[in-house]
């Protein structure tokens, strides 16, 4: 259509210059008319149009080079048909305007087989550029078919050098592969899914030392993308693998700090290491636009710190043997399921945005601080050590059937939309201090040590109390520190600017708790205790709210039950 377009316009052009070239011939017949100088105008005009829409074609064809149409018999036939038109309507309409005289006649008639003339002249014109345009098209081919041969036996060769027995060889092979797509964006992805087959292979047993004591050392002395610490020795096809990995994590980084195509960063760019074994993988500050990691073998100290994932990150069945760092990184949408932290992991001020799935992963020393998450899934989870939700922040969770072996602390966290607990076993001591449950769910949960419910505050929600709400108290004393005894009630719920979210809601029913627990002086007419269980032969602190008390078990005396009273009125 451009090109239809650019040739008719070229054509009209040739036309009005003709025109004002004779204009002389024909200017008595309109009368104080500037003719030559409109006709010469936009001639112009319609000739740099046409010239301007025919190089743009070019241009294209320059750049993408796409399959040819054979020129049709029917263009050169309306070609003919045309300049006959264009004869013959200028030679009308100029002996219309001559009238009877015979000089002026013979001058329109001259000036009509000119316009025909000019006319032909521009089909022979066009068809003088359609040659050199198919000239340079076939130059331009040719130079693609070059290039496309240069990369195609380059790539053969590298992939080749890979499989090659000789380590050096390799790292020569996976830095022409580099040099490959830094020349041509459109084999980067090529080139990226090559390494990553490269760092699926089995990583050589023995190549490592003990990564989870390694990956313990202070944060200074780990390494970088695959630099190990000065003095450690490893084998040359270690060092092979550690090349991959530095020049996939060199393309997923931003050096410029921004994230574009500044030579280095290659965006858009897919990573597939599934099954892959990496050694010291460090990202940090990197943009992923697709990654899959599952059932990963990450050996050393792995950095994904202020890492982007603009796709879903796939991390399901992934192990991490050292030290995992995921602060402050964004992820949209992640799949952490059956994934397995031994050397400790930190997801400290991350965002997930969307969906997050932790279901079956197992933790040693999890720090989940000031994390941001949509739907939070870890049913099934089990943590040992030390873990830390303190300021984290829930749209909601799910942690049924979640086993925490060591201390935990949830401390002013916020469900905004409820969590829960159910089924669960909090073996250490627990900690839910300032944390507000929008409804919370801790049905058939075991509290095996001190479990701390004190106080509800969160930043940037004000509570406002309803006097039909229940007011629920529960507090127990940790590690012979004491603690100020607050209240936790149902609350109405104002988040500043916006509308009330309704009356909350605490349910225990058919939870063991074995430590010290202090429900004095609560009204809890909007909650459920029935079926709560504790041991009768400790020593420990049990003050149970008005309206309830302790009813010894008949089949079990070292075990009793709460129940509420007979005469105590129910809401």
């Amino acid at each position: 259509m451009r090109k239809a377009t650019g040739a008719a316009a070229l054509l009209a052009g040739l036309a009005a210059v003709v025109l004002a070239a004779r204009s002389t011939d024909i200017a008595g017949l309109l009368a104080r008319v500037p003719l030559g100088g409109v006709l010469v105008l936009g001639g112009l005009v319609l000739l740099m149009a046409g010239l301007v829409l025919l190089a743009t074609n070019s241009r294209s064809v320059r750049t993408s080079p796409s399959p040819m149409r054979v020129l049709s018999v029917w263009w050169i036939v309306g070609g003919l048909m045309g300049v006959a038109v264009s004869t013959w309507i200028a030679t009308a309409a100029l002996t219309a305007i001559a009238g009877a005289d015979p000089a002026l006649r013979l001058d329109a008639i001259k000036s009509g087989l000119t316009v025909g003339a000019g006319a032909a002249g521009g089909v022979a014109l066009l068809l003088g550029v359609r040659r050199q345009w198919l000239g340079e098209r076939t130059q331009v081919y040719q130079e693609y078919d070059a290039t496309e041969k240069r990369v195609t036996e380059l790539y053969s060769k590298a992939v080749d050098q890979l499989g090659s027995g000789n380590p050096g060889v390799r790292i020569a092979a996976m830095y022409a592969l580099e040099r490959l797509g830094r020349n041509n964006p459109e084999h980067r992805q090529a080139v990226m899914d090559v390494l990553c087959a490269y760092l699926r292979a089995p990583l050589p047993t023995g190549a490592v030392d003990d990564p989870v004591d390694r990956a313990r050392e202070p944060a200074g002395d780990a390494a970088g993308a695959g630099d190990h610490a000065p003095g450690r020795e490893h084998s040359p096809d270690l060092e092979a693998r550690l090349t991959a990995q530095r020049i996939v994590v060199r393309h997923l980084k931003s050096s410029g700090g921004t994230y574009g195509d500044d030579g280095d960063h290659w965006p858009g760019v897919a990573v597939d290491l599934t099954r892959a074994s990496l050694v010291d993988f460090d990202v940090s500050g990197s943009e992923v636009e697709a990654a899959s990691f599952a059932q990963a073998v990450f050996s050393g100290r792995t950095a994904f710190t202020d890492c982007r994932f603009r796709g879903r990150a796939d991390f399901t069945g992934a192990e991490f043997r050292g030290f995992a760092d995921f602060g402050t990184a964004t992820f949209f949408g992640a799949d952490f399921a059956g994934a397995g932290f031994r050397g400790g992991v930190s997801f400290a001020y991350a965002l997930f945005r969307f969906d997050t799935d932790f279901g079956g992963a197992t933790f040693t020393d999890a720090d989940f601080g000031g994390a941001r998450f949509g739907t939070a899934r870890f049913a099934g989870a089990s943590f040992d050590g030390l873990t830390s939700f303190e300021n984290s922040e829930f749209f909601a969770g799910h942690f049924e059937g979640v086993t925490f072996d060591g201390g935990l602390d949830f401390g002013s966290a916020i469900f905004r939309c409820g969590v829960r607990f159910r089924y669960s076993d909090f073996a250490g001591p627990t900690s839910f201090a300032g944390t507000f449950f929008g409804r919370a769910g801790f049905r058939h949960c075991a509290f095996l040590d001190d479990a701390s419910f004190a106080g509800a505050a969160s930043r940037g929600i004000a509570y406002k109390t309803d006097p039909e709400a229940a007011a629920v108290r529960f507090e127990a004393e940790h590690k012979g520190l004491s603690v100020v005894q607050r209240s936790i009630r149902a609350f109405t719920v104002r988040v500043q600017g916006g509308e009330p979210r309704g009356l909350q809601r605490l349910d225990l029913a058919d939870t063991h708790f074995k430590g010290s627990v202090d429900f004095g002086g609560a009204d809890i007419g909007g909650g459920e205790l029935s079926g709560v269980t504790f041991p009768r032969t400790t020593a420990t602190v049990r003050v149970w709210p008005p309206a309830w008390c302790e009813v010894p078990d008949p089949a079990d005396p070292a075990r009793g039950t709460v129940a509420r009273s007979a005469a105590a009125p129910r809401r």
